[in-house]
């Protein structure tokens, strides 16, 4: 992204991802999310403020405008809670009187210490109940500079942007998080940690990428599909006794047999996440550790084609292309299934009417 976009528009970019992602991996957090302010609500806070609030810390409000916090943890980056508009009121006031009070003892120093600006606004705290410290936007340059009590205030991060930039990147390259908070998983709820709490911490894992289940389509057929040998037999049993001029017997048949498709996915996605550990050594086409090789599904456990074979198989540059980006969006737990996937691919271009056929897929054509 270039620097020439708005800080706004990148605020609503990069909080846009965060929320994407939350939805997808942490519902806990996503629901504690507040809805967006409305923008009588920001503008009655500037009032109430006596201040002007940067476009960039609006753009956030417009779409979230705070949180509840799960289980007394906030979810943004650094554990802060993202604070609801009335705390950003309280703190702001708080702090104004205390430089007030401090400005009538030390009016005759002119290094008396600054403890708050009208320009300084607060939007994260330690906590949703818990407002001691925490992140604010300096409004003069808009920087992001960290508060503690009546201590002098710190920069943490250049600008709102970066920081939520920052947040998005770790979520969803979670491997490569930089600084000492990784994003992980505590009942279900984002935690940044790991937590210095030591009964917190025992019950803290963090993430490492793991991408969400591809859950089967609501269909009779991608539902069979997706279910393991041992229940296929029994759907088969259930479907063919069906009534299938009862629309409500087979709605309620697809629903309950796609839940179970779900649940079977979802713990073979877990079983090959754990398998892993996040062991991002483990390189496609090549025989992992015993260790993890036992533990692995059966399903899954025969070794892949290497990168090398598919890509000599795939012969076109641009269907190369394709399956080089699509590696590099992967996560390692999905690698066997990713290649497995390619080599059919490859092998169906052996014959020249899948091979036109894929290259207007890959191209983006339509075709019969």
């Amino acid at each position: 992204m270039t620097t020439d976009t708005p800080a706004d528009e990148r605020v609503t970019r990069a909080w846009s991802r965060i929320m994407e992602w939350l939805a997808d991996y942490a519902q806990p957090s996503y629901a504690a999310l507040k809805p967006g302010a409305t923008e009588d609500e920001i503008t009655a806070l500037e009032e109430a403020l006596g201040a002007s609030v940067p476009e960039e810390l609006k753009a956030l409000w417009r779409l979230s405008a705070g949180e509840d916090g799960v289980d007394g943890s906030g979810l943004m980056l650094g554990a802060w809670a993202l604070m609801p508009l009335d705390a950003v009121l309280a703190v702001h006031q708080t702090q104004m009187r205390s430089q007030e009070e401090d400005g009538e003892d030390d009016s005759a120093d002119e290094d008396a210490l600054v403890v708050w600006k009208p320009s300084w606004i607060p939007f994260c705290a330690f906590g949703p109940d818990d407002t001691a410290d925490g992140l604010y936007v300096n409004g003069e340059t808009g920087e992001v500079w960290q508060w503690a009590g009546f201590e002098e205030s710190e920069q943490a991060y250049k600008s709102l942007p970066a920081y939520l930039e920052l947040m998005a990147v770790s979520l969803e390259a979670p491997l490569t998080a930089a600084g000492p908070e990784k994003p992980g998983m505590r009942g279900g709820a984002l935690v940044w940690g790991p937590p210095s709490d030591e009964k917190r911490g025992d019950q803290w894992v963090r993430h490492l990428g793991q991408a969400p289940p591809r859950h089967p389509a609501k269909t009779l057929g991608a539902i069979r599909a997706a279910l393991p040998g041992d229940a296929g037999e029994e759907f088969d049993e259930q479907r063919d006794a069906l009534d299938l001029a009862d629309p409500e017997a087979v709605a309620a048949f697809r629903d309950h047999w796609w839940g179970r498709a779900v649940r079977a996915q979802e713990e073979l996605e877990d079983d090959v996440a754990a398998a892993l550990g996040g062991n991002v050594l483990a390189q496609p086409g090549n025989k992992l550790a015993p260790e993890y090789e036992a533990t692995l599904p059966p399903a899954i456990r025969h070794v892949p084609p290497s990168l090398a074979d598919i890509r000599a198989a795939l012969r076109h540059e641009s269907v190369r292309a394709r399956f080089s980006r699509d590696f590099m969006d992967a996560i390692p737990p999905h690698y066997p299934a990713l290649l497995l996937r390619w080599w059919d691919i490859a092998r169906l271009m052996a014959d020249p009417r899948g091979d036109r056929a894929v290259r207007a897929v890959v191209n983006g054509r339509r075709t019969g």
